[in-house]
């Protein structure tokens, strides 16, 4: 009589596990258990079973003492309502002289199924959160579109507009007052409307053409070209380890160093005008700081100036590229404009200074 323990009977009977009793002639003797259904019929060679084809010298090695056990993952039963793969485990009772067949649930089946659930749930995470992350990506790549806009706007066509209009409120006032001046207030007007033309012809050039395929801004150009139109005395100093940074940095110091002589020039009545560029560590790697400072009138940087962006802008200009501007003025002291901007390292720098 086989002997079969209340608590595997009971298991047996719950569906938690399936039993079965095979002779040592590979007969089937019992079976309990939904779980074990797939097993051929009671009395059926179990060599007929896909469980044990082909492991008839593991079932002589349990036999005779040289095994523990077999152990079988993986194992799909042909019954259609059970779905999970299941685990068999083939012991043998020497005692009784019959293989003990225990199936159980396959929960290193249902772990990789779980793990795959959970790979895919990860894999659906990611995915939204790269989705999320993009459009962020595109709402600051429009947002500093919208910004280099407002920035190249306000350094064309209210600059342009600004000096017609004072142009034509002149034209109107010596109509009646004095009007022999009338054409040298027309040629001025005329100068400004084409000048304000050519400089909003070139935002729009800027905004159609990527800054980094523009080629390296003459800075020393623009300094020489300001200085033969205002009639300020302009000093140039660049140091020579600054000069690799300042055709890096070239653009952004240009934009802001425009906008810096256009206040010296309109609102400053300054005689001289120094530009300073130098090389400067940094904490990770070096920055190009570049100084420039005029003589005149200065202001209050506490006080605002509404409707005035162009201070805004420089800073901007700089925080674009990961660097700062930053401006010092007092009335009667003259304005200090210092921009700092990092500077990549070449590799052989790098080297340098790693192997020191």
């Amino acid at each position: 009589m086989i002997d079969l323990s209340a608590d595997l009977l009971a298991a047996a009977e719950a569906d938690v596990i399936g039993l079965a009793v095979i002779g040592a002639d590979r007969g089937m003797q019992r079976k309990i258990g939904r779980l074990v259904e797939w097993l051929p019929a009671i009395g059926v060679d179990c060599c007929e079973c896909m469980l044990l084809v082909g492991m008839e010298a593991e079932l002589a090695a349990l036999a005779g003492g040289q095994r523990d056990m077999i152990a079988l993952a993986g194992v799909r039963g042909a019954s259609p309502d059970i779905a999970q793969p299941m685990t068999a485990v083939v012991l043998w009772n020497a005692t009784q002289s019959h293989y003990f067949v225990i199936a159980m649930p396959d929960f290193a089946g249902r772990q990789v199924e779980t793990l795959l659930g959970s790979e895919r749930r990860a894999r659906r995470l990611m995915e939204q959160q790269l989705e999320a992350a993009s459009a962020e990506v595109r709402f600051a790549s429009l947002a500093r579109t919208r910004l280099r806009l407002a920035r190249d706007l306000h350094d064309t066509l209210v600059h342009s507009i600004v000096a017609l209009l004072t142009q034509i409120r002149l034209i109107r006032h010596y109509l009646s007052t004095d009007p022999a001046r009338l054409a040298d207030s027309l040629a001025t007007a005329e100068d400004a409307a084409a000048s304000g033309l050519a400089r909003a012809r070139e935002a729009i050039e800027r905004l159609r053409t990527p800054d980094d395929l523009k080629l390296d801004p003459d800075v020393e150009g623009l300094l020489s070209d300001f200085a033969t139109r205002s009639g300020v005395r302009v000093s140039i100093q660049i140091d020579e380890p600054a000069r690799a940074g300042l055709r890096d940095c070239g653009l952004t110091v240009q934009r802001i160093l425009s906008e810096a002589l256009r206040n010296v020039q309109n609102h400053a009545q300054a005689h001289r005008v120094s530009f300073h560029a130098y090389d400067a560590p940094a904490a990770i790697g070096r920055r190009l700081v570049v100084e420039i400072r005029d003589d005149g009138r200065g202001f209050d940087p506490a006080v605002p100036a509404p409707g005035h962006f162009g201070l805004i802008g420089m800073a901007e200009f700089a925080e674009l590229v990961g660097g700062s501007c930053a401006v010092e003025s007092a009335p009667g002291q003259g304005t200090l404009v210092r921009i700092s901007l990092p500077v990549a390292v070449p590799p052989a720098a790098s080297a340098g200074v790693l192997a020191d």
